[in-house]
């Protein structure tokens, strides 16, 4: 563990280099400087991650490792929804305790479990400092043999899990090589739970896992700032809304997999693809409706149009309200030629690109057109279908003014 003062010395030098502060460790008598910069490297990270945690200057971080794999404070706040049931709630993997500590504050009792000790030691000082209360409960113990230790425990109102993913180096996709095996636990812990939640990696096969993770009846795919950071597993014991579990995304976006096949096959049959046009609103869907599959439903439901089967972007003449996405106002559309591209960058020196079903990626597109990041427009490299052709464009674009 660190000391008291080694926290303090890490908080007052939060801003200075590092590299400085380990040539001059010689000037710092009776602190670990290794430890201190750890804590420094830490709370850099913990700042925009973990925020509430970053505010308490007596939080300490273990490892740089413990706090990549935490979940962020915003993930975990939106994990408190699954802690609505009375009951015990067994956090099997307690890691860091970031999620452990949130579902405190919805559950009158939390088990955080973990099998290594410094981290257990950890977790009962950060959640002391952090006025966590008494109900929430620090156990040591292994995660594929979770009962052993809980044996005050009869029934919980749900289990959480967050395996590990990793391999030494190598990061796991499979859910079958995690640690603990929750193919393995999964029925143990549904007889002594209500419901099991996993954390799986945003880089997951949703319908592989599914087939492995018999039972689940929700899919949550977690965005923050448009960006994937975690699937979530709901099982239950024996609930028939297994046969088609409900995949929840931003905004509160939800829908079963049948109701996308069926979107899918009425997009098919009526052509319900439309050109970018200027004026109109392009929408640009969040990652967590890419990342579950949900291709054709923005079209059923708000009626927008998609400019190309397999280009994913949508359009309508006016903004549709409902739609998880970001919205642009279409200003110009370009023919994607070498002539146009050539002198692309006398117009647009500075942009946002973005390329979806486009013959070039970024990295190629600044390269062979010399566009640097930032400005206030945005680029959206795609291919559209007109006249019975698929047709690469350019959309020159900006953010959509009104409030939708």
């Amino acid at each position: 563990m660190i000391t008291p003062r080694e926290i303090q010395f890490a908080r007052e030098h939060l801003d200075d280099d590092i590299h400085s502060i380990l040539l001059g460790k010689h000037k710092y008598p009776g602190l670990d400087v290794s430890k201190c910069v750890l804590q420094i490297e830490g709370l850099r990270k913990m700042r925009d991650k973990i925020p509430e945690w970053y505010a308490c200057k007596q939080v300490f971080i273990p490892s740089l490792l413990a706090l990549e794999q935490a979940s962020s404070q915003a993930t975990a706040l939106y994990k408190q929804r699954f802690c609505s049931n009375p009951g015990p709630v067994i956090d099997l993997t307690g890691g860091l305790g970031v999620d452990a500590y949130y579902f405190a504050q919805k559950n009158e009792r939390v088990v955080y479990l973990e099998r290594e000790p410094l981290l257990c030691r950890t977790a009962e000082h950060n959640f002391r400092v952090l006025g966590a209360g008494t109900g929430l409960n620090v156990l040591r113990g292994d995660a594929a043999r979770p009962w052993e230790q809980l044996t005050d425990i009869p029934y919980a109102s749900m289990v959480y899990a967050d395996p590990s993913r990793r391999e030494g180096e190598r990061r796991l996709r499979d859910i079958a090589l995690y640690s603990p095996d929750i193919t393995q636990i999964r029925e143990s812990v549904l007889e002594r739970a209500a419901a099991f939640l996993v954390k799986i990696s945003p880089l997951a096969d949703i319908s592989r896992t599914l087939s492995l993770l018999p039972g689940t009846v929700e899919v949550h795919v977690v965005s923050v700032g448009n960006e994937c950071k975690e699937l979530l597993f709901l099982m239950k014991k024996n609930d028939p809304a297994s046969a088609d579990p409900l995949i929840v995304c931003a905004g509160g976006f939800s829908f079963h997999r049948g109701e996308e096949v069926l979107a899918a096959r009425t997009v098919e049959r009526n052509g319900c693809e439309g050109a970018p046009v200027e004026g109109d609103c392009l929408y640009e869907p969040d990652v967590s409706l890419l990342k579950a599959g949900a291709f054709a439903l923005p079209v059923t439901r708000f009626g927008v149009k998609k400019l190309h089967r397999n280009s994913h972007f949508y359009v309508s003449s006016f903004p549709v309200r409902g739609f998880p996405s970001r919205k642009f106002r279409i200003r110009e559309v370009i023919p994607f030629t070498s002539a146009n591209m050539k002198k692309m960058h006398t117009r647009f020196p500075q942009a946002s690109i973005t390329v979806r079903n486009f013959p070039l990626t970024v990295a190629e597109w600044r390269k062979k057109a010399g566009i640097a990041d930032g400005g206030t427009g945005y680029l959206f490299g795609t291919t559209t279908h007109s006249g019975g052709k698929d047709v690469p464009v350019v959309i020159y674009a900006t953010k959509w003014e009104e409030s939708i």
